[in-house]
């Protein structure tokens, strides 16, 4: 606990009626009741394997009732001292068979923080590196094991995880939620939660001992889609000073427009409409307030037996959060120029595999004509062919664009690429799946449930992971003495670290495919502008 911090408290217990006589008595237990002062109150964390916990602060009022598909607003001060032991409830989503965590208690209310920290005087200044979940927009939680890790924090850094809205929640749009609340930007608002918890560490991490002006925001799958997209969000910035994208698919494919198509993309309203209708609200298509009103009524149960796992929302270009599509804005210059972290895995058309349907890679090796294949993949057919194409097509040019428009204007990019496969993965998998990488990331293999035996080579690259991501979030370059040489990308070179059974730097990575499916997304973005 910090001096300031501890004398925040004993004033606290000399003036204010309000604290209990537990609340005092913290003060002399700082190493296994820590208590920081917020700017909503006092909050008291927990010593947790080596390192402090605070779980489950709220960073907004809850988006219940009529705050549903509104902006983000001010979270209410308590009085007292408030118990930050545990998490809070994860946020409503649908159950599905792709789950990866055990769903539990789930909640609108549930836009909370959890912040891991090593022991500190009050002196330091860490760097803060705040995670951001993955799950299709759709599901996801921060408060998942894999994600929250002891060890990572042991690092010298402090982590940040959080919840944001999902799915029709966090994402739908409707004429009518629009012209309840004309101010305000119109769907996004997972991502606008996302901006909420930079705003919240800006104004309260240094109690953490974190340093509010280093901080790295980082993510992979659907968050590293977010990550992609704050670095071109106006209100995002400032509020971050470097980022880490994994296996992200964002930054080439148009994002939907509110009102009309977007390439494959239909208008977002369509979608909302579609969710009115299904509710049985009469004039389901009409902007007047009593749709707003209807739609805001139902229940979260209710809400959720309407949404349907293949129903679509997620970001949109709604003119004011989000302006204009990624990929444009990052063509204009129009980033926020950070140091930058990006790449994939070896197999992330597990991802597809798992979803099927038109995002199978069965099906979207078939919209590349056959002269291109034999020309880019000659010695591939099959289910490796189609392997090959969705993540080249999906995530690694995704990857190859953003970090060539990023370079332009950042200090720093690098580029990796993640083939390692965890030794009880081996034979089970033909690669490393989308997400695999996470654990190896953030020290938490132990809570991987199919990893039976965890061997000394997967914790030697477990640990090479860690400190790259730390040196970056440090320094925002990630090599040091101690580790092998990742150099960044520049106008002649755009280098490539393979980190897998060996450690490898590609001069050139799958340079001809890449450049080939860059050409043709970049047609398509510019045709849906």
């Amino acid at each position: 606990m910090n001096i300031q911090t501890i004398l925040v408290l004993k004033l606290a217990c000399i003036v204010a009626v309000t604290l209990t006589a537990s609340s005092c008595a913290l003060v002399n237990e700082p190493s296994t009741a820590p208590v920081v002062q917020i700017d909503t109150g006092l909050v008291r964390g927990a010593a947790v394997d080596g390192v402090y916990a605070w779980r489950g602060i709220p960073f907004v009022k809850p988006p219940v009732n009529e705050l549903r598909w509104r902006s983000p607003q001010p979270a209410e001060a308590w009085s007292g001292v408030r118990d930050a032991l545990g998490y809070g409830p994860n946020c409503a989503q649908l159950n599905n068979d792709m789950m990866w965590f055990d769903l539990g208690a789930y909640s609108e209310d549930c836009l909370n923080v959890n912040v891991w920290t090593p022991e500190y005087s009050g002196t330091e200044k860490l760097p803060v590196m705040v995670w951001i979940h993955g799950g299709g927009y759709v599901n996801g939680s921060g408060n998942i094991a894999r994600l929250n890790s002891p060890d990572f924090a042991k690092r010298g850094v402090v982590l940040v995880t959080f919840n944001y809205r999902l799915s029709a929640f966090g994402f739908m749009t409707h004429p009518a939620l629009a012209a309840a609340n004309p101010d305000e930007p119109s769907g996004n608002y997972g991502l606008q939660d996302a901006v909420a918890v930079l705003e919240w560490v800006q104004n309260n991490i240094g109690a953490f001992g974190g340093d509010a002006n280093n901080v790295t925001i980082f993510g992979e799958s659907a968050g590293a889609g977010l990550v992609n997209t704050l670095l071109v969000a106006p209100s995002s910035a400032d509020l971050f000073h470097k980022a880490i994208s994994q296996s992200s698919s964002v930054g080439l494919a148009p994002e939907p427009y509110l009102d009309r198509r977007a390439g494959f993309q239909p208008a977002s309203d369509k979608g909302g409409q579609a969710f009115a209708r299904k509710a049985g609200i009469e004039d389901y298509k009409s902007a007047a307030p009593e749709v707003a009103a209807a739609m805001r009524a139902l229940s979260t149960d209710a809400a959720l037996e309407i949404i349907d796992f293949r129903d679509r929302f997620t970001p949109v270009v709604d003119g004011q959060f989000l302006p204009a599509h990624v990929g444009t804005l990052l063509a204009e210059g129009k980033q926020h120029a950070v140091p930058y972290i990006t790449g994939g895995v070896s197999w992330e058309a597990s991802l597809g595999r798992s979803i099927g349907g038109p995002f199978s890679p069965e099906n979207l090796t078939r919209i590349i004509p056959v002269e291109d294949k034999q020309r880019l993949y000659p010695e591939l057919t099959g289910p490796a062919l189609e392997d090959a194409v969705f993540a080249d097509l999906v995530i690694l040019a995704a990857s190859n664009y953003v970090s060539g428009k990023m370079a332009q204007h950042s200090p720093a990019v690098y580029r990796f690429f993640f083939s390692y496969v965890a030794d009880a993965r081996r034979g089970k998998q033909p690669g490393t799946a989308h997400a695999d990488d996470i654990a190896f990331v953030l020290g938490t293999l132990d809570a991987e449930a199919d990893l039976t035996e965890i061997t000394s080579k997967d914790l030697e690259v477990s640990e090479l992971m860690q400190s790259y991501w730390v040196q970056f979030a440090a320094t925002g370059n990630p090599n040091s003495r101690d580790l092998p040489a990742w150099p960044p990308i520049s106008a002649d070179a755009s280098p490539v670290l393979e980190v897998g059974d060996e450690i490898t730097l590609h001069a050139e990575f799958l340079s001809d495919r890449l450049a080939y499916h860059t050409q043709r997304s970049e047609k398509n973005l510019a045709k849906a502008r």
